[in-house]
């Protein structure tokens, strides 16, 4: 990908984009150059030709003097030193994926757009092949076909575990269960390179019961990417009790390479998010138990009150109720907070597998 400037107003862009967004005129190529950051705004609001937000726009000083805007899809702070190309500068890995659900399938489609190379592991390579079928067909109405024949062809499928050897990192995501992932985990660890690092996906699951029993536990953190990873920008990195710093490093590193904000947190219950939100959800249902209002009047004004995106209930179902449940289950278990004991209405939706928008159905109906 090329630096680019507009011939008549200047604005340079680290991305890919025709015609300038601030004057219409066209671009040409530019020449790449190092540059210090001086000021940075940060756009949260998508628009034509920036529907992927937040975007950054840094005003730039190469060290010839000259100054120019740039454009970023990652953060930038003042006193960055950056290039005004991203040739050559962003680095791709090799990423191992396991599970075939719904955040496997979202951190697959996230990778293969930004250009990183794919080994998806799963138990079935039918499940495998459908799943990659469906990242195909989201990338599909992003990418001309020349862009999607080249991203797809960056992705392999495998129901082995040693296909991950060749891998920079390993991100297990399958189901929110703790014996499930431990079990996985150790699979995947006795196939790995001494080198590669190894990462879980869990959202609440204890990082020290999961490593237990791996060989080198130092390459293990967790990597808590929210749903939907091609959307959502915060990744909470873990340290698990043997992590050492240079695997937290790597993680954190990753992460922005791959366009999100890591921010680092301690393997206590429900990392920081969870802890935080599920008693929010919970008193949300509550609400909805005693009739205080219905859930779309529950979800407005909790939105527009609080300033949230999307209500507590709608986020519920997005999030899939069986998840919430689990990650409520886990952190009364391990806490011993009743606010954080699932609602008698969301367990019986979960009874009725009424698990939100994957079953079309939770909170909310979804044709």
């Amino acid at each position: 990908m090329s630096d680019l400037m507009c011939v008549a107003c200047g604005v340079r862009y680290a991305y890919d984009i025709d015609p300038c967004t601030f004057c219409g005129a066209s671009l040409t190529e530019g020449e790449p150059s190092p540059a210090i950051v001086l000021a940075v705004t940060r756009v949260d609001t998508p628009s034509t030709g920036h529907e992927d937000a937040p975007y950054w726009c840094a005003l730039v000083k190469s060290a010839q003097g000259a100054q120019a805007i740039i454009k970023f899809d990652r953060p930038v702070e003042v006193d960055d030193e950056v290039s005004t190309s991203v040739s050559g500068t962003v680095r791709t890995y090799v990423v191992g994926i396991v599970g075939s659900g719904v955040m496997a399938r979202g951190l697959s489609e996230m990778l293969l757009f930004r250009g990183h190379r794919v080994v998806w592991v799963g138990r079935s390579i039918g499940r495998l092949e459908s799943a990659r079928d469906m990242v195909a067909d989201r990338l599909s109405r992003v990418m001309d076909e020349t862009e999607l024949d080249a991203a797809m062809s960056h992705c392999s499928v495998s129901p082995s575990f040693d296909a991950l050897a060749t891998c920079d990192v390993v991100v297990e995501a399958v189901i929110e269960e703790l014996i499930p992932k431990h079990e996985t985990l150790l699979a995947i660890e006795r196939e790995l390179p001494s080198h590669v690092y190894l990462a879980t996906n869990t959202s609440s699951l204890p990082l020290d019961a999961l490593s237990d029993g791996m060989s080198i536990p130092e390459r293990f953190g967790g990597l808590h990417f929210f749903n939907p990873p091609t959307r959502m920008r915060l990744v909470e990195v873990v340290r698990a009790p043997a992590t050492v710093d240079a695997t937290e490093e790597f993680l954190c590193e990753f992460a922005q390479v791959v366009g999100k904000v890591p921010v680092r947190v301690a393997a206590g219950p429900g990392f920081v998010v969870n802890r935080v939100l599920m008693p929010l959800l919970n008193e949300a249902v509550r609400a909805l138990e005693d009739g205080i209002a219905d859930a779309e009047s529950i979800d407005e004004a909790v939105r527009l009150g609080l300033n949230h995106p999307m209500g507590p209930l709608a986020l519920a179902d997005l999030i899939g109720l069986d998840v919430v449940v689990s990650i409520m289950q886990d952190l009364h278990a391990r806490l011993g907070d009743e606010a954080y004991a699932p609602r008698p209405m969301l367990l019986a939706l979960v009874a009725e597998r009424r698990l939100g928008r994957k079953t079309r159905s939770g909170f909310y109906e979804y044709a």
